[in-house]
């Protein structure tokens, strides 16, 4: 049920994402009418953007855009406008809240203070959690340019991946990893194993050299603990119980597993603040 009059949002939306489809959804759940301002070329000139030549042009944009919103909510009033400074819209009378993503709150602080400043009422602000690709890693259009990612989120190139895990649950992770990702390189070692002085000193000087730690450790009951780490995510560790090498496999694809578009109860919840008024 649509809580707000007005709602607007901003963006770029290059190769428009699943992480692009939440915002935007979250904005018609919470507003009657729907304004997005889509940057312009002329104003991504300014700033700095990974593999800005790479970018779609403004028109290409719009029309990706367009065609989402008539496919999606062809029933919603919505409109698309021109974005060539920070604020577009949001810092105009009749807006009533602004929906970002988690990351770009304090851009929604800069728009509450610039309203302020033009002797208008702050908008209430919708932050809305990152979508998750499969690597746990946010899907964005810069991943998705890079070819990292697919728009769904799925990941397209190899992954670098620390299996911590005794010898005879490998073959089934390893299938697990192979089922998920496209030839992922495994590193393995046992749980608890700690790291030799050369490992400690590579990732010392490139910390990004592992995506994804995955962790098992099995207990004389036949309970397994699967674990699962990226650099910004950590995912609780589950028990399972398992009888077979094959139900130890699913039981990994599935904690590594689901897409983005299944993501967790917690990334699922919506933020609903007033920033502060200093």
């Amino acid at each position: 049920m649509a809580r707000f009059p007005v709602v607007v949002l901003g963006g770029t939306f290059d190769r428009l994402h699943a992480g692009h489809e939440a915002l935007l959804n979250t904005a018609f759940r919470m507003g009657r009418k729907v304004g997005i301002g889509l940057t312009t070329t002329a104003f991504l000139r300014g700033r700095s953007k990974p593999q800005a030549e790479l970018i779609a042009s403004y028109p290409a944009r719009r029309r990706a855009l367009a065609a989402w919103l008539r496919r999606h909510h062809s029933d919603r009033v919505w409109w698309i406008a021109p974005l060539d400074d920070g604020f577009g819209r949001s810092v105009e009378p009749g807006v009533s809240a602004l929906a970002v993503s988690s990351d770009t709150l304090e851009g929604a602080r800069a728009v509450n203070r610039e309203r302020r400043r033009r002797g208008l009422p702050p908008v209430v602000v919708v932050a809305v959690p990152l979508v998750l690709a499969d690597d746990l890693q946010p899907v964005s259009s810069r991943r998705v340019r890079a070819r990292i990612i697919d728009r769904r989120g799925r990941r397209l190139s190899r992954i670098p991946i620390r299996v911590r895990a005794p010898r005879e649950a490998r073959p089934a992770v390893r299938a697990a990893l192979e089922d998920v990702y496209p030839s992922p390189q495994i590193r393995w070692s046992a749980p608890g194993e700690p790291l030799s002085v050369s490992q400690r000193e590579r990732e010392r000087r490139r910390p990004s050299e592992i995506d994804l730690e995955v962790r098992l450790r099995s207990s004389r009951n036949g309970t397994w603990s699967i674990a699962i780490a990226a650099s910004r995510i950590r995912l609780p560790a589950i028990r399972v119980r398992v009888r077979s090498a094959e139900e130890l496999e699913t039981a990994v694809q599935e904690r590594l597993h689901p897409h983005p578009v299944h993501t967790r109860a917690s990334q699922r919840r919506i933020r609903r603040f007033r920033p502060n008024k200093h």
